[in-house]
Order: structure tokens, then C-alpha cells, then sequence
């Protein structure tokens, strides 16, 4: 049965939306959630950037911004690498090692320029504790498309017709999972 949920979308749709709204409800449900969330960072209401959190710590760094003085570029941004590669490590470690549920927004081309993220990105989704991840929607090949075309995932394409409800969908779903991976354990 799958334990990766896949959350894809064009640019705009809502994928880092439905992300957020479903780990607040796997929370109130008393799961702990970890690793990352890579939301925007606007300035006069123009995106000029992106910052990586790290769900349980709270902290924060940039990942990419317009004003970056050095890293590969996607797009108009500058990728920090230093930053990613940490933040990866750390976040995704720590949930692997403490949360129920491990969270990656966004698995996207911008993340492809670090190693580290790849192989964190790997590891989680070859353990036993579910994921829930943004992917970028066009990607087919590389790592993005190994990951869309493993036998271990279900992917879910935000729309208009399904933004509202897709978040409950996809929490009692994992909320599922996470039960019966629990229940495995004990029985050993």
C-alpha cells in the first residue's frame, strides 16, 4: 500500500496550501509532523524569494532569492546550496528519527541542485514513515520523475474542484497509515 502522497499542481494551484492545511489537521489529530515547508517570500506583494522552515524547530533560512550573491540560478532566483543541504539534512533527519508523518514542500527543480536534498529526500520515502510532499508538476525525468513513478506513491493534482476538500482526503488517509504501521510495530 503506499505510504507517499504526492501533492502536484500547475505553479499557483495550491499544492504548498494543501500541504499546510493537512499537516495542521494531522496535528490536531495528534500526529507529530517534521521536516520542511518552502513558502514564498514577497516583498510589495511581488515574489522575490523562497525561505525553507523546518516544521518542528521553527527554524529558518533562505533557499532562493533574487538577491542571492552566489548559487546555481533557477529561473530568476539564486539558489543558497549551503542552506539547503543543511536544512535538509536536519529537518528531514529529525523527522525521520522523531515525527510520525515527514513533510518535503517542495521535491522541484530548485531542490535538484543539492545532493544532500536528494538523498534525504530518498531516504524518506524508502522508510516506513509516510510522507506528504509538493512535486513539481511538468517533470517527468531525473530524479523528480523517478520519484512520480514509484510503485510506493499516490499523487494528487490540486485543482479548483478539489482544493477545499483534497487536504481532509489526504490526512485521514495518512492518519490511516500511520495507525497501521503502528500496529505492525507492536505486534513484533
Amino acid at each position: 500500500m503506499p505510504n507517499n502522497f504526492l501533492i502536484t499542481g500547475a505553479p499557483g494551484s495550491g499544492k504548498s496550501t494543501v500541504v499546510k492545511e493537512t499537516v495542521e489537521l494531522l496535528e490536531k489529530m495528534g500526529f507529530r509532523v517534521g521536516g520542511l515547508y518552502c513558502p514564498e517570500i514577497r516583498l510589495g506583494g511581488e515574489r522575490v524569494g523562497f525561505k525553507m522552515l523546518d516544521i518542528a524547530t521553527g527554524e529558518e533560512r533562505i533557499l532562493a532569492h533574487i538577491d542571492q550573491p552566489s548559487g546555481p540560478r533557477v529561473g530568476k532566483y539564486k539558489v543558497d546550496l549551503k542552506n539547503l543541504d543543511e536544512m535538509a539534512e536536519s529537518a528531514i533527519g529529525l523527522a525521520l528519527r522523531e515525527a510520525d508523518v515527514v513533510v518535503v514542500d517542495e521535491i522541484a527543480p530548485m531542490e535538484m541542485n543539492s545532493e544532500v536534498f536528494k538523498r534525504a529526500v530518498k531516504g524518506a520515502l524508502d522508510s516506513q514513515k509516510p510522507v506528504l510532499a509538493a512535486i513539481h508538476q511538468r517533470t517527468t525525468t531525473g530524479v523528480i520523475g523517478e520519484v512520480k513513478s514509484r510503485p510506493d506513491v499516490r499523487l494528487f493534482e490540486v485543482g479548483s474542484a478539489n482544493r477545499g476538500v483534497l487536504s481532509t482526503e489526504i490526512a485521514r488517509m495518512i492518519s490511516r497509515e500511520v495507525r497501521r504501521e503502528t500496529e505492525v510495530f507492536n505486534r513484533e
